[in-house]
């Protein structure tokens, strides 16, 4: 049996506080290679980098992916650094280990500054105030909150927290997140919900708490946020394949590229997991090679 995992856990859920589902997948990866140490008659003590080796092998024979490998490989090194820095072994028996390479992802479009502003203006140009006001709204929470599309149309009166600049509602996986209200967020909010969202509200019969109406005075639904994203992204001249989702990409990687902690950007995006989040270092790099590169040879010409 592996020793010292009740420690391990306490780490995890004390000191690093780490979610729920986190620490299910660091034991239950921890319960599948002890399965494989007693399976082959492998002591802990004898354990050294060819029984890794051996058991990453296994899993591959079982046709597991290179994801859930990594995965496991993870929890396995956290493990071990656990028990480095307690002194209980000398060295991590993953040290000169080969791992399988994830296929390369396709990392998502993004749009810089300048073309989020110029959605922005498109928006606001628009000739029906009423509707412009909702959607220069609905564009900054996208943006500024990195809120997904869901969860724009399922925002609620009550989960906005004037005086506390936040709003508080369960996002995907039923978990409770808290995302800060931006000045601009605020300002656009305080401007919908007293003028538009009144008038878009006295357009039906069935009185509803959801922030974003449609001119029928209906809940808006994704297939409307897309439709009126697309809009303004054409009317700004942005030929990018362009989703509401794109938005909340930005967010994250103009954060990321501002210096914010990996850590913080995943409590506001709301990632159960920082392998999730670990996209945007990746993509913060090239966007800015990119958008260096644009720059540099716009001066040469």
């Amino acid at each position: 049996m592996l020793p010292y995992l009740d420690d391990f856990y306490r780490i995890l859920k004390i000191e690093k506080n780490s979610s729920n589902n986190t620490i299910s997948s660091y034991l239950s990866d921890l319960k599948s290679f002890n399965n494989f140490l007693e399976d082959n008659k492998i002591s802990f003590k004898e354990i050294n980098n060819k029984h890794i080796q051996l058991f990453f092998r296994s899993l591959s024979d079982k046709k597991l992916s290179v994801k859930t490998i990594r995965r496991k490989a993870s929890s396995l090194s956290s493990y071990f650094n656990f028990l480095l820095d307690r002194k209980i072994i000398k060295e991590s028996p993953l040290n000169g280990v080969f791992l399988p390479k994830l296929p390369k992802r396709l990392l998502p479009t993004i749009l810089t500054l300048n073309e989020v502003e110029d959605v922005f203006k498109a928006a606001e140009n628009d000739k029906n105030e009423i509707l412009s006001v909702r959607d220069r709204c609905i564009l900054e929470m996208l943006y500024s909150s990195g809120l997904r599309v869901t969860e724009v149309c399922d925002l609620k009166l009550n989960n906005i927290q004037f005086d506390l600049d936040v709003i508080r509602f369960f996002g995907k996986g039923n978990r409770e997140r808290i995302v800060p209200l931006t000045y601009y967020a605020r300002k656009w909010l305080d401007n919908y919900i007293k003028n538009s969202r009144r008038i878009l509200s006295s357009k039906s019969n069935k009185k509803t708490n959801h922030v974003f109406l449609s001119n029928n005075g209906l809940p808006l639904t994704r297939m409307s946020v897309w439709r009126q994203v697309k809009k303004y992204v054409d009317l700004a001249g942005i030929t990018k394949k362009i989703s509401p989702h794109t938005f909340r990409h930005s967010f994250a990687t103009h954060l990321i590229d501002g210096g914010a902690n990996l850590i913080e950007v995943q409590a506001l995006l709301g990632h159960a997991d920082i392998s999730t989040t670990e996209i945007y270092t990746h993509l913060s790099r090239e966007f800015v090679e990119t958008e260096y590169m644009k720059a540099f040879e716009k001066d040469r010409n």
